[in-house]
């Protein structure tokens, strides 16, 4: 009887998540197939641009998670309020980053996967990039 009780607890809270887990971070913003960041030829992906501003030691700008398919270009634009050190986990880059201005980190998405991105000398992790096949 309780083994039942809990599959049936199991099943529900499976169902809730399904019902209620948001979609994809760009599904509220438009098509929620395609990021609204990815600039499409032809229908192929081709490029990725993302602003991340950074304040009093918190993302204010940009989204947290960067939706992008392999081999798209990717640019990152980080502005940040203090000195200090980008970097993106996974691809192995790095930029500094001066007071108020803006560092742009362009690079080809070849790895598939999620890849965190911080910033170094706050030890602040800021968000992840997700790239897709």
């Amino acid at each position: 009887m309780a083994t039942d009780i809990a599959r049936a607890a199991c099943a529900l809270a499976g169902f809730a998540w399904y019902c209620l887990a948001p979609g994809p971070a760009w599904a509220a913003q438009g098509d929620a197939g395609t990021p609204p960041s990815v600039r499409t030829e032809g229908g192929a992906e081709r490029e990725a641009s993302f602003d991340i501003v950074v304040k009093g030691g918190r993302l204010v700008s940009g989204r947290r998670v960067l939706v992008v398919h392999r081999d798209d270009d990717v640019t990152l634009r980080i502005t940040s309020d203090k000195a200090d050190r980008f970097h993106l986990h996974g691809y192995n880059k790095l930029i500094d980053l001066a007071p108020g201005r803006t560092a742009t980190l362009t690079f080809k998405a070849t790895l598939t996967g999620r890849f965190t991105y911080e910033l170094h000398g706050a030890d602040l992790e800021l968000g992840a990039l997700e790239v897709y096949p």
